[in-house]
């Protein structure tokens, strides 16, 4: 008797050893994805930002997309519009597009140029709490003459349209069976259980906790090779780095704390994809403040500033200063005017010695990188003579409308840090355009010239690739001599997976631009 309870005592001390030993087991047709951000909606029309087109990837089709080279590609459409295939009418004010036969919402309906018209004229109506329409308000009319015929009659020509309308800076296309019969969708069943025509279907969402997806049988590209997505949420993105070094989770998906690169590149059998996307890191000046209404202070402030050496310390290199501005004009970018200027201290102190200047720069509480980044600039200001003091908000504070009293779009104050996406087209007119001044859009510097106004104008109103780029290179050129902001660098989107899923890649997009060609990877036989 005593011997069989020494043997029992022993197995159970191997079995615990092992187990504690061992990792968590993913089931073979199942990825585990970490996020920091739970969605609003899983309607991406009522979404923002990532979420917004990280579910519209998920979940739904857009007409075209950007792939993994940067380039904007057809997606349930069967070529992006041109003048040379017929897509852009001679006037510049019909926009046609020919859509794929054959492409079905998951449900078995058809999905059909009708469908467009009625996802565009959601977004028109009024009675939905859509957070843009930009874009959406250039068209007269969305006409579907047949099926697969997609017609849209513009107010005037409009550039950026192809990259906002049913795309991914927008919103995707909607099916039009399941909610034309409402007024409005705001608060449909559908924003939590939706069904769309994409990759992914959703299983179940629980809220604060993960999403569950089941690959779409019906995807016009072919039923995706892994089968089950699971979509865990982890506010804290230390939690969501043990994770995935555990093996709980296989893919850590947009970290927006640029700090924990080097983390991620420590766990062993762990890719790191740093994505340049069009986003960018700046000190935005209020051009309107008393102190900084002249550019030859805002120059001098900005010269002051070591900005290579400021965002290496504080980035470790996830991202770089050299080409910021690729982040805001992309294609059109043009590096002799780099909306910033060269560390000169002595210039800039020479400039700033008798003013006697006191400088407040608001900066977020939520990452850690804006202290350090803001200490950094500051040290540099005093040594030039200017007394910078950091002022730190909670981020929905400073991000806040003017009417509940948000400091940045109400005016009140003076240089913020601000890290932002203009879009996936270089108009930049909302970010510098008279007409967008906060509150009554996102140019939050308040910089307003009648000049700059008509480049920015003409360069939308042209589909012509070399004229746009003349424009843009000349719109540079203004902002770099008067600097309503200096740019710090260029964003990166930061995913990081295990080993055993394969298809990944990045785009500005995120990486869920084609997400149905993932994969999972045979599991190695154990050696003996």
């Amino acid at each position: 008797m005593a011997y069989r309870s020494r043997l029992k005592i022993a197995v159970a001390l191997i079995a615990f050893t092992l187990g504690a030993c061992s990792r968590p087991v993913i089931p073979s047709d199942q990825v585990v994805i970490v996020q920091e951000r739970e969605p609003l909606s899983l309607n991406p029309a009522l979404d923002r930002g990532a979420e917004q087109t990280q579910w519209g990837m998920l979940l739904f089709n857009y007409l075209v997309k950007f792939d993994d080279r940067g380039r904007l590609i057809a997606d349930v459409a069967t070529g992006v519009p041109t003048r040379a295939n017929g897509g852009i009418s001679r006037d510049g004010k019909t926009i046609t597009y020919h859509l794929r036969r054959g492409v079905r919402f998951a449900d078995g309906t058809p999905l059909t140029a009708r469908d467009c018209v009625y996802s565009i004229e959601a977004i028109q109506n009024p009675a939905n709490n859509v957070p843009t329409r930009y874009g959406y308000d250039r068209i007269v009319r969305a006409v579907a003459p047949n099926d697969t015929t997609l017609v849209l009659h513009l107010r005037e020509p409009f550039a950026p349209l192809f990259t906002v309308v049913l795309a991914p800076q927008g919103f995707p296309i909607l099916p039009a069976h399941l909610l034309a019969s409402h007024p409005n969708f705001n608060h449909l069943p559908f924003n939590e259980q939706p069904l769309g025509g994409g990759p992914y279907v959703v299983r179940h969402w629980y809220r604060g906790d993960r999403i569950e997806l089941d690959a779409n049988p019906r995807y016009f590209r072919g039923r995706p090779r892994i089968a089950h997505l699971t979509i865990r949420f982890v506010p804290d993105p230390n939690t969501a780095i043990t994770q995935l070094r555990t093996r709980e989770a296989d893919v850590f998906f947009n970290d927006f704390d640029l700090g924990t690169v080097s983390q991620l590149q420590r766990i062993s059998g762990t890719t790191v994809l740093l994505t340049p996307v069009n986003a960018v890191g700046a000190l935005i000046f209020n051009t309107r403040d008393a102190t900084l209404r002249d550019a030859t202070v805002r120059r001098a402030l900005v010269q002051a500033i070591d900005i290579p050496s400021v965002v290496a310390k504080t980035y470790h290199g996830a991202v770089r200063a050299a080409g910021a501005g690729g982040g805001l004009f992309q294609w059109a970018y043009d590096p002799r005017f780099p909306l910033n200027t060269r560390y000169d201290p002595a210039r800039a102190k020479a400039i700033l010695a008798h003013r006697h200047l006191h400088v407040q720069l608001a900066i977020t509480t939520t990452l850690p990188g804006d202290s350090v980044l803001g200490n950094e600039i500051a040290q540099d200001e005093r040594a030039a003579g200017v007394d910078l003091q950091l002022r730190a908000y909670p981020i929905s504070y400073l991000i806040a409308p003017a009417t509940l009293g948000g400091p940045v779009y109400g005016g009140r104050f003076q240089v913020v840090y601000w890290q932002f996406s203009d879009g996936d087209d270089p108009d930049v007119a909302g970010l510098f355009g008279c007409a967008y001044v906060a509150p009554h859009g996102y140019n939050i510097s308040r910089f307003c010239d009648p000049q700059l106004d008509r480049l920015l104008e003409f360069a939308r109103s042209t589909y012509d690739r070399a004229q746009r780029t003349r424009a843009y290179v000349s719109v540079q050129r203004v902002l770099t001599q008067r600097l309503p902001m200096a740019l710090l660098y260029r964003r990166r989107m930061i995913d990081a997976y295990d080993a055993r899923v394969g298809g990944i890649s990045g785009s500005v997009s995120s990486i869920f631009w084609d997400v149905g060609s993932w994969y999972v990877k045979p599991a190695r036989s154990p050696v003996h």
